[in-house]
């Protein structure tokens, strides 16, 4: 049975390695890629992430409110906080969340706005969409994951399944029908990619241990 103590020594000790590993960035940046790659999990203090990454515990603090904002951590009374839980049914259902509301952004886009989609990089077209979106709270719930979450995928995926797979999605826009198959088969390969990342990056931890 694990008690409180070696499981933080574990935390402790995989903070001191993504410490080594990313000197430059901000404590969000760093804090945010070791979360969505599966590398620190559960709770932890948050003194201990500022000694742990080796910085102020202002900026720490700064970046916990970013991170919670984004849905990635929840703080809780005791000065600690908890780390999202991202299940792979957890990723599978952001991404469908993702292709639904943005099925119905692209529906009530001028002809002019929707014309210009097509010209547009990945990450610009999600950008495009969330920007379009007249409800404020859909506006940010499609930003959060289009900045968090997607640009994960993008920044760390092979890319040409992705590349193929978006490109086959922007040929459908003109038809509903056809839009909505091409965002399933999108989504559904959105979070196969993430999933693998995460695991690959675990198996990759896991034989460096």
């Amino acid at each position: 049975m694990f008690t409180k103590k070696i499981i933080m020594d574990t935390i402790c000790s995989i903070m001191l390695e993504l410490r080594n590993k990313y000197k430059s960035g901000s404590a969000a940046e760093i804090i945010r890629e070791a979360i969505l790659t599966g590398e620190i999990s559960g709770e932890i203090g948050q003194n201990e992430f500022a000694d742990s990454l080796g910085i102020s515990r202002i900026p720490v603090r700064e970046a916990l409110i970013t991170l919670e904002y984004n849905g990635l951590i929840e703080k809780l009374p005791n000065q600690h906080v908890r780390i999202a839980d991202i299940s792979d049914k957890a990723v599978k259902d952001l991404f469908t969340d993702m292709s639904l509301l943005e099925i119905e952004v692209i529906k009530n886009l001028p002809s002019e706005n929707l014309e210009a989609l097509p010209s547009l990089g990945q990450a610009d077209f999600h950008r495009a969409l969330y920007m379009s979106t007249a409800s404020p709270l859909r506006r940010t719930f499609l930003k959060i994951i289009t900045e968090t979450y997607l640009m994960f995928v993008i920044e760390h995926s092979e890319g040409r399944k992705i590349d193929a797979v978006f490109g086959n999605l922007k040929l459908s826009l003109g038809d509903i029908r056809m839009l909505r198959a091409g965002y399933a088969v999108y989504a559904e390969a959105l979070s196969a990619e993430m999933i693998r990342i995460r695991r690959d990056k675990r198996r990759i931890n896991h034989a460096e241990s």
